[in-house]
């Protein structure tokens, strides 16, 4: 069968491997990378839009990670009806990092995108940004993006870029949020994943592989077209109750990692600061204060944090005219009550 079949541990894996190997002829443009996980409600119709994009030579890998619906029944059908699918299942779930990993393990083709099931994007998506690859030589392109929320749509706009930069510089971007830590707005080249770790990052593991994809990057460049609509929804990451406290300490890690490959000096800068602000002192105390966690979890983990958060970190949101942050930042270093209040409001601005 052209397509893949449903794989696994033992000789399933093995059948969908051989499946995949012996297909379609040639080396694939792009791979686009689909983890799935309880998708049953968006997967097919996700799998359609990816076969309708203009650009030819796509190959759409699918990684059920351990669903209970019928996000394998769904996948294996659909990839035995279309030799460019190719679906692979994990026994348990292990996580979207995982899944990415065993599915860019299984990829061929010369770029990779990664997108959701839940998502949008356009039709022109991979061929504007794989013509902008080829055009600059780029190894990563970032392109416009949305978050569409249930009443409105929010722009997530792509770096204004002359010319194409160094993975250096787009790390620095990155770590002072000129570049976000998404992966479904950029496209990869394949052969720079081969040199990062998927960190187990059971949420925002996206910035982890987008900061090591930077570092491994000799050129990046952006367009400004916008291409990708993340939909918010009640289940989202980003809006879930879910307890964060480890992730966000694993992809602290990585991005640590990550820099000190460029230049271990990227460590005591301000943009590192910045990130470390917003990022993983900022964030952490909201998941603490607002998460599943238990009183002595909290105050241990609310403790820790207010250590690690410096005045000197503080200002740098003031420097930057971040008054949101410096709002939350100067609350946190001087009250834990009068930051919930702080918290409070934003979110009932609907800035948090």
């Amino acid at each position: 069968m052209s397509g893949a079949v449903a794989g696994g541990a033992g000789a399933a894996g093995a059948s969908a491997n051989s499946a995949h190997s012996d297909g379609a002829a040639g080396v694939p443009v792009v791979s686009v990378i689909v983890p799935a996980y309880n998708a049953a409600e968006f997967l097919e119709r996700a799998i359609e839009r990816l076969l309708d994009q203009t650009l030819p030579n796509v190959e759409i890998i699918v990684v059920d990670d351990g669903s209970t619906d019928a996000t394998a029944a769904i996948s294996a059908r659909v990839a035995g009806a279309h030799a460019s699918v190719h679906f692979f299942q994990q026994e348990r779930n292990g996580g979207v990092a995982r899944a990415r990993e065993k599915a860019v393990a299984e990829s061929r083709g010369e770029f990779l995108w990664f997108v959701d099931a839940d998502d949008d994007w356009s039709n022109t998506a991979l061929e504007k940004l794989v013509a902008a690859a080829r055009s600059t030589g780029a190894d990563v392109v970032v392109c416009g993006a949305e978050y569409v929320y249930p009443d409105h749509r929010r722009p997530l706009t792509a770096p204004d870029l002359a010319r194409p930069i160094s993975g250096v510089e787009a790390f620095s971007l990155l770590l002072d949020g000129g570049i976000t830590g998404h992966l479904w707005n950029k496209l990869f080249r394949r052969s720079s994943a081969s040199v990062i770790e998927f960190t187990p990052a059971r949420v925002h593991s996206d910035m982890a592989m987008v900061a090591q994809l930077l570092a491994a990057a000799e050129k990046v460049a952006a367009i400004s077209d916008t291409l990708y609509s993340y939909v918010v929804r009640g289940g989202s990451i980003i809006r879930s109750g879910s307890r964060r406290a480890q992730s966000l300490l694993l992809v602290e890690q990585a991005v640590t990692n990550a820099a000190i490959t460029l230049d271990i000096r990227i460590i005591s800068s301000n943009s590192y600061g910045y990130f470390r602000l917003r990022y993983v002192l900022l964030s952490g105390l909201k998941d603490a204060l607002t998460g599943p966690y238990d009183a002595r979890e909290r105050d241990d983990i609310v403790a820790e944090l207010r250590s690690r958060l410096t005045w000197r970190l503080v200002l740098l949101a003031a420097r930057r005219r971040d008054w949101k942050r410096l709002a939350l930042a100067g609350t946190a270093k001087l009250s834990v009550p009068l930051h919930r209040r702080v918290l409070r409001a934003a979110a009932e601005q609907g800035a948090a």
